[in-house]
C-alpha cells in the first residue's frame, strides 16, 4: 500500500508540475487570471504541504513550519485584494513569513553543523561570506547615512542578491539532491528574484493583477509539490546536507558569491541610492576572489592530504607509505611491521561494519601510541585496507615495537558496551643500511611472516627468514587445490575422509557415538589434519560447502552401516557460522536424512562458541525445528568463549562439550571451573562430556566430579569409517545398496 502511493505521490506531482507551468504562462499573458491565480495558489500549495506531510511523515517539524510560511504569504494578496492597498496589514504578512523562512533556513543550517568541527576550506568559505555580508554592511550604512528616502527597499534588495548568491552557492556544492529539494530550492530563488523585482519598484509585494505574479505563483505552487513528492523525507535529513560535490564543484559554488559586490553596486544604482563608490566593486570583488584563490587552495591540499592518507583513520595509505619509505631513510636500517587483526572479519559479521570501523579506530589509537613511544616520533603508522596495518620504523626498535603492538591489542575493546578481541598477528622484515630493499619486497616477506604467525596460533610476532617461502608456496598451492577437492571428484588433488573418534561413558567405557572429524589424503602430504587446510578453507569462504559435504558423507555412512545390520550409534557433526547462518539449514538436513532413511536421532550437531552468531540470525529458528524433529544439539569448546549463557538461553542445546583446555587442568587439582559447570548442567537438565581426556586419573577425577560422557586419546584416536565400523559397530550382518558417497570423499565400506 505504501509503495502504491509512493508511485502515485510521483507521478502526480509531475503531472502537477506541468499544470503549474501552464497556469504561470497562463498569468503572464493573460491579466484576467492573475488575481484568481494569485489567490487560489497559495490556498493549494498549503493543502499540498499538509497532504504531503500526511502521506510521507517525515520526520521533524520543518514542513509545518513551511506551510505556516505559505500560509503567511498567501493572506497577505487575499488582504491586499480585500483592502486595494499592499502598505500596512499585506506588507506585515510578508515580512513574518519571510522571517519565519528566515528561522527555518537558520534552524536547519544550525543543526547540520552542529557539533562539527570547521575544516580550513570550511573557514575560507566562511571568511567569503563574511566579506560578501561585510559588504552588505557597509552599502546599507551608506545609504542611511545619506538619508535616502527608500532605506528599506535597498537594504532589502541588498539582502536579496546576498541570499541569492548564498542559495546558488548551496544549489551547486551538492550532489545527488532529491527531486523534492530541487523543486523547493527553485521555488525559493523564484521567490527571491520576485521579492528583488518588488524592492527595487519600492514595495513589499505586487498587487494580485500585476504582471510581476507570473514569479509569484509558480513559486508558492512549487513549495506544494516539493511536499507532495516522496523524496521530502529526505529534504531536511542531515544526509541530504551532507552529499558534497567534490572540492572541484564545491570551487564553483563560490562564483555567484564573487558576482554579489557588482549585483549591490547595480542594485544601489538602480534604486536611486547613492551607495558605495564604484572603486570599492572591484577591490571587494577582487578580495572575494583571493579568498576564492585561496579557498582552492585549501581543496588541493586536502586532496593531495586524501591521496596519501585512509579516509577512515587518517593514517598513511599505501601511496603515502612509499612517499616515507622513499624520503625517511633511518640510520641503521629500517623495518617493516605488517599487522594483521584476528577474527576481524567474524566482527564484521557479527556486529556490522560500524563496530567494526570503531574497532579499527581504537587499534589506530594503540599503534600510534606504542609507536611513539618506542621510536620517539621516528615510525610511521599506515593503513593499507581492511585490518591490515604497517608500521615502518628503525631497525633499532622494531623488536620493541613489535612485542609493544601485541601487548597492546591483547586487552580487550569496548566498542558501543560490546567487549571484542582485537588480537594480531605481526610480520616483521628487515633492511639493511648498506641494502636498501623495494617496499614491495619488505611487504611481500612481511606478509609471509605474518602468515606464520598466523599459523602459529596468532597473537604474536614472527621475523622473516627465506625459508618461510616454501610454506607460503606450500599453503598458496594447497589453497587453489583446495577449491577443486570441494568443487568434485578431483584425483590429482586427493580425496577427503571422514575419521570418527569414539565418545564414551566415563564410568563402564561403553561406547554412545563418535564425533565426525574431517582429514584430507593428498597424494603428496599424505593425511593432512584440519589444522593443515581448514584455515585455507575459511579463507577461500568454503566452510559451509565442506560442513555440506562432511555432512552428506556421515549421513550416507550412516545409510550404508544401517543396510549393513551394523550396530546403530549416533555420530555428532561440526557446523560451522557459514553453515548456521542459512535459514533454509533445517529443511536442507531434515530432507538429507529423510533420502538417506536415516533416524533423526543418529546424527547430532555441533556448534561452538568461538564462531559468534548475530541475535538476528536464523540459525536460532533452524535449530530449534531440528530439535522438534529428534536431532540432538551439542555445544563445542564449551568454557573457552564469551557467549557461554547467552547460547544456552539462545540455542536448543542438551550437550556441553568441555574444551580440552579445562579438562586438562582437573589432574592438577584445578577443578572448580569443571564442577562449576557440572552443577549448572545438572540445573539446566543438560550432560556434560568431556573432551580431551588424555590419562586415567582425569577420568576418574572426571567421574567424581559427576561428569558422564568423555572423549579423547585415552579412549580412542580418530578412526577411519572402516575400522570404526569394525572395532565398534560389529561386523555387518548383510550388504546394502552401494550408495553414492559426497563430492570429494572416498567410498568407504
Amino acid at each position: 500500500m505504501t509503495s502504491r502511493r509512493a508511485r502515485w505521490s510521483a507521478r502526480s506531482t509531475w503531472v502537477l508540475l506541468a499544470v503549474v507551468l501552464a497556469v504561470s504562462a497562463l498569468v503572464l499573458a493573460v491579466p484576467a487570471w492573475r488575481a484568481p491565480a494569485v489567490l487560489a495558489v497559495p490556498a493549494a500549495s498549503v493543502a499540498g504541504v499538509v497532504l504531503g506531510v500526511a502521506l510521507h511523515r517525515p520526520r521533524g517539524g520543518a514542513w509545518w513550519l513551511v506551510a505556516l510560511t505559505l500560509t503567511l504569504w498567501g493572506a497577505a494578496p487575499w488582504l491586499a485584494q480585500v483592502t486595494g492597498r499592499v502598505d500596512g496589514p499585506p506588507t506585515a504578512l510578508v515580512w513574518a513569513g519571510q522571517a519565519l523562512a528566515a528561522g527555518i533556513v537558520l534552524h536547519v543550517a544550525r543543526g547540520r553543523e552542529a557539533g562539527r568541527e570547521p575544516s580550513p576550506g570550511g573557514r575560507l568559505d566562511l571568511a567569503v561570506i563574511a566579506a560578501v555580508v561585510a559588504l552588505v554592511g557597509a552599502q546599507l550604512a551608506a545609504v542611511v547615512l545619506a538619508d535616502h528616502g527608500d532605506v528599506t527597499g535597498v537594504v532589502v534588495a541588498s539582502a536579496d542578491v546576498v541570499l541569492l548568491g548564498v542559495l546558488l552557492r548551496f544549489t551547486v556544492s551538492r550532489r545527488a539532491l532529491p527531486v523534492s529539494s530541487w523543486l523547493l530550492l527553485t521555488a525559493g530563488l523564484l521567490v527571491i528574484v520576485y521579492d528583488l523585482t518588488c524592492s527595487l519598484n519600492g514595495r513589499r509585494m505586487a498587487l494580485p493583477g500585476e504582471a510581476v505574479q507570473g514569479l509569484g505563483v509558480p513559486a508558492l505552487a512549487l513549495f506544494g509539490l516539493a511536499a507532495l513528492h516522496p523524496s521530502m523525507t529526505a529534504t531536511f535529513a542531515a544526509e541530504t546536507f551532507a552529499r558534497r560535490r567534490r572540492p572541484s564543484g564545491a570551487l564553483l559554488g563560490l562564483l555567484p558569491l564573487v558576482a554579489v559586490p557588482a549585483a549591490l553596486w547595480w542594485v544601489a544604482r538602480a534604486a536611486g541610492a547613492p551607495g558605495l563608490p564604484g572603486w570599492t566593486v572591484p577591490v571587494t570583488g577582487a578580495l572575494v576572489a583571493a579568498l576564492c584563490l585561496l579557498r582552492a587552495s585549501a581543496a588541493l591540499r586536502a586532496s593531495e592530504h586524501l591521496a596519501e592518507h585512509d579516509p577512515l583513520t587518517d593514517l598513511a595509505n599505501r601511496r603515502g607509505l612509499a612517499r616515507a619509505h622513499a624520503e625517511r631513510p633511518a640510520l641503521g636500517g629500517r623495518s617493516l611491521l605488517l599487522l594483521d587483526l584476528d577474527d576481524f572479519k567474524q566482527v564484521n559479521d557479527t556486529h556490522g561494519h560500524d563496530v567494526g570501523d570503531a574497532l579499527l579506530l581504537q587499534v589506530r589509537d594503540r599503534l600510534v601510541s606504542a609507536t611513539r613511544e618506542v621510536c620517539a616520533g621516528d615510525g610511521v603508522v599506515a593503513r593499507l585496507g581492511g585490518d591490515e596495518f604497517v608500521v615502518l620504523a628503525p631497525a633499532r626498535c622494531a623488536g620493541e615495537v613489535a612485542d609493544r603492538l601485541v601487548r597492546a591489542l591483547e586487552a580487550p575493546v569496548v566498542v558501543g558496551g560490546l567487549v571484542l578481541r582485537a588480537g594480531a598477528s605481526v610480520g616483521v622484515a628487515h633492511e639493511g643500511a648498506a641494502a636498501p630493499v623495494p617496499l614491495a619486497e619488505l611487504l611481500t616477506r612481511a606478509d609471509v611472516a605474518m602468515y606464520a604467525a598466523k599459523s602459529a596460533g596468532g597473537g604474536r610476532a614472527v621475523d622473516f627468514h627465506p625459508a618461510m617461502r616454501e610454506e607460503v608456496a606450500r599453503r598458496y598451492t594447497l589453497s587453489g587445490q583446495v577449491r577443486r577437492l570441494l568443487a568434485g571428484r578431483a584425483p590429482d588433488v586427493g580425496h577427503l575422509e571422514v575419521h570418527h573418534q569414539p565418545l564414551v561413558e566415563l564410568a563402564s567405557g561403553r561406547v554412545v557415538g563418535a564425533e565426525a572429524l574431517v582429514r584430507w589424503r593428498h597424494p603428496q602430504h599424505g593425511l593432512l589434519t584440519p589444522d593443515a587446510f581448514l584455515a585455507l578453507v575459511s579463507t577461500n569462504d568454503l566452510d559451509a560447502e565442506l560442513d555440506a559435504a562432511v555432512l552428506q558423507e556421515v549421513v550416507d555412512q550412516l545409510s550404508r552401516w544401517r543396510d549393513q545390520g551394523r550396530r546403530e550409534l549416533p555420530v555428532a557433526v561440526n557446523l560451522t557460522r557459514a553453515s548456521l547462518d542459512d535459514p533454509a539449514l533445517a529443511e536442507r538436513v531434515l530432507t538429507l536424512l529423510a533420502d538417506a532413511g536415516v533416524p533423526t536421532s543418529q546424527l547430532h550437531l555441533e556448534i561452538t562458541e568461538h564462531q559468534q552468531l548475530a541475535v538476528d540470525s536464523p540459525a536460532a529458528g533452524s535449530l530449534a525445528e531440528l530439535r522438534a524433529a529428534g536431532v540432538e544439539i551439542h555445544l563445542d569448546d564449551y568454557g573457552t568463549g564469551y557467549t557461554s549463557l547467552d547460547y544456552l538461553r539462545r540455542f536448543p542445546v542438551q550437550v556441553l562439550k568441555l574444551d580440552r583446555s579445562v579438562v586438562g587442568a582437573v589432574a592438577d587439582g584445578d577443578a572448580q571451573l569443571v564442577a562449576g559447570v557440572q552443577a549448572m548442567a545438572a540445573a539446566l537438565d543438560l550432560q556434560v562430556l568431556a573432551e580431551g581426556v588424555e590419562t586415567p586419573q582425569q577420568r576418574a577425577r572426571l567421574i567424581e566430579l559427576g561428569v558422564r560422557y568423555g572423549q579423547g586419546y585415552l579412549f580412542s584416536r580418530p578412526l577411519a569409517a572402516r575400522d570404526y565400523a569394525d572395532r565398534v559397530l560389529g561386523p555387518a550382518r548383510s550388504h546394502g545398496p552401494q550408495r553414492t558417497v559426497a563430492p570429494g570423499f572416498a567410498a568407504t565400506p
